[in-house]
């Protein structure tokens, strides 16, 4: 689930922008699928696979704090509209998008980028029942089978939704994140929650 998709980095931000506002690549725990669209229901996050590979930094309090405090602002940023973009536009957000994250406490937004991701990295792997990281691919299975035993869903998504996921299980289980990255996302878990739209985002 990338906080700042990859993408909104330099030559590929413009894309971001046009697609939509930054609400839809905000905290989406894992990877290339859910980045095409914001999250919405549990149901529909079990499309967002396993993380993407990232670079993994060594996270502090401050840098989560910084993530939640920056994205609200972010997601505000628009490029124009999607089917007309404007380079103006999208030049004047990604200004926006590196004062902001340099007011939340980040030298760049590269250096945001890279706390994103490690934090994604290990959300992806958090099952949302136990609050505890049990890996990607556990959970994958998990949602597949919710998936398959969903008798409300159109059989053209749940046919959609199982190739999704069977193939985001295909590509296999990401390298573990540290321990004391675990132990920290995990400690503010229900924040990112709340902040991903997935609850109330007070613990069980």
């Amino acid at each position: 689930m990338t906080i700042l998709s990859r993408s909104l980095r330099a030559a590929s931000f413009s894309a971001l922008l046009a697609g939509a506002t930054l609400t839809g690549a905000v905290l989406v725990p894992g990877a290339a699928l859910a980045q095409a669209k914001p999250p919405a229901a549990p149901q529909d996050r079990a499309l967002a696979g396993a993380p993407e590979p990232g670079k993994e930094i060594a996270l502090t309090q401050g840098q989560i704090d910084g993530l939640l405090a920056a994205q609200p602002e972010l997601a505000k940023l628009s490029g124009g509209a999607p089917d007309k973009p404007d380079p103006k536009a999208e030049e004047g957000a990604q200004g926006q998008a590196e004062a902001i994250v340099k007011r939340n406490g980040f030298a760049s937004l590269e250096a945001y980028q890279d706390a994103s991701d490690t934090v994604d990295a290990v959300l992806g792997g958090i099952d949302p029942e136990t609050k505890s990281y049990v890996g990607a691919a556990p959970l994958l299975k998990k949602q597949l089978a919710a998936v398959q035993a969903d008798k409300g869903m159109p059989a053209k998504e749940k046919a959609e939704a199982v190739k999704e996921i069977e193939e985001a299980l295909a590509a296999g289980e990401p390298a573990k994140p540290s321990q004391s990255n675990i132990a920290l996302v995990t400690k503010n878990y229900a924040r990112l929650s709340a902040a991903m739209g997935d609850g109330d985002g007070q613990p069980k």
